[in-house]
């Protein structure tokens, strides 16, 4: 693992580099034993800027990953199921004095990740379908203010905005004829909530 990092007056900057090797893993067929192997190599980028504009912070994130495993039940060594080999992560937040507003926004994105499809018995065919990449734009908020002497926070958000229709996986039915799409229980997300600060005010004792 290598790893550089400079931080310098509001502003991050970091790169890592690495490379994992895996032994021994728990393989389930043809029976159970520690035959089974792997790696992982790759490296992470990750800026956050809080200078160069007033009442701004955003960071920018990106992540490759390049991974192979021999395990569990997989005949050969591929790309398991929860690895996406580029991932993305923006946030912007934006202070707004005048109002006691902050509004930003998270926009994450992941390249399509593999998937068992029955239909496809070879070895060189398993796990090589991938899902389409996975999107998400979200909003948030929060207003500050008061609820008489008690301090108070009024949040709300917005989890993907655009309404796009993501995939994590599929199910199969016995046959492999038909199939149905797994993601998330809901197409967008909304929340709204306020914290109240409860407590005795003793700053006019001080």
């Amino acid at each position: 693992m290598l790893n550089f990092q400079k931080v310098d007056d509001k502003r991050t900057f970091r790169i890592e580099g690495y490379f994992k090797e895996y032994n021994k893993l728990v393989k389930t067929e043809p029976s159970i034993n520690n035959n089974g192997k792997g790696f992982a190599q790759g490296f992470d980028i990750f800026w956050r800027d809080k200078k160069t504009f007033k009442y701004t912070d955003y960071w920018i994130s990106y992540s490759y990953l390049d991974t192979k495993r021999e395990y569990l039940y997989y005949p050969i060594s591929t790309q398991p199921t929860y690895a996406a080999k580029h991932v993305v992560s923006v946030v912007y937040k934006r202070w707004i004095p005048k109002i006691n507003t902050s509004m930003g926004f998270t926009y994450s994105y992941a390249s399509g990740r593999p998937y068992f499809n029955p239909n496809k018995t070879n070895e060189e065919n398993f796990l090589t379908d991938r899902t389409k990449d996975y999107h998400n734009l979200s909003f948030t908020g929060s207003w500050l203010t008061s609820i008489g002497k008690h301090f108070t926070v009024v949040v709300f958000s917005v989890g993907n905005v655009p309404g796009v229709k993501n995939v994590f996986s599929y199910h199969y039915s016995s046959d492999g004829l038909r199939r149905e799409e797994v993601g998330p229980t809901s197409l967008r997300m909304f929340f709204v909530g306020m914290f109240i600060t409860i407590g005795e005010d003793r700053a006019e004792e001080i």
